[in-house]
């Protein structure tokens, strides 16, 4: 859940304390400036698209695990490239995409605090995205899970994708349980 590039060697957490490991960055919660990072940016993103639904998502919004100090959002439009668009004029720089979903950075990928993921209000991709969050942050076992994984990720590989594909089978296991309850 989530797409983009590392940002040069990494850390884990022990103990609520960062620590250098040959991969990314992860730091240790750090909810109240992650939320405020979040609404700046929701305020950025309603003046270039005002109908947009916005959300946190990702593990700074899950608030409780360590992660990368790069705040994930969720932004639902019907026109993804249109919205996507409208993200480039407000100074967003689009990362990636694949089908009905694009991401963006801000400020660029090489400085990045932010990463928008644009996608079609109420769809698949939506849905996925605030189901994994909810039952994490309704279910502090497999949050704990989700932030071991992560570390020893971050410990193993500085390539973002790799990372992201080492997390899949985590998040479909957590994606079927969700559905289920």
């Amino acid at each position: 859940v989530g797409g983009g590039r590392p940002e040069g060697h990494g850390a884990s957490v022990e103990g609520g304390r960062t620590r250098q490991t040959e991969g990314m960055d992860l730091i240790s919660p750090d909810p109240g400036r992650w939320a405020a990072r979040f609404d700046r940016h929701r305020w950025r993103i309603r003046l270039a698209l005002p109908q947009a639904r916005t959300e946190h998502i990702g593990s700074t919004a899950i608030g409780t695990i360590c992660a990368k100090d790069v705040v994930d959002i969720l932004v639902g439009e019907v026109d993804v490239t249109a919205a996507a668009q409208a993200l480039v004029s407000a100074g967003y720089v689009i990362e990636g995409e694949r089908p009905n979903h694009i991401w963006l950075c801000w400020p660029d990928p090489q400085q990045r605090e932010a990463v928008v993921h644009v996608v079609i209000a109420g769809g698949d991709i939506w849905h996925q995205r605030l189901l994994f969050r909810d039952f994490l942050k309704r279910s502090p076992a497999e949050a704990r899970a989700y932030e071991a994984l992560k570390q020893r990720l971050a410990a193993q590989t500085d390539d973002w994708g790799e990372y992201t594909a080492q997390k899949a089978a985590f998040v479909a296991r957590i994606l079927q349980r969700a559905a289920e309850s």
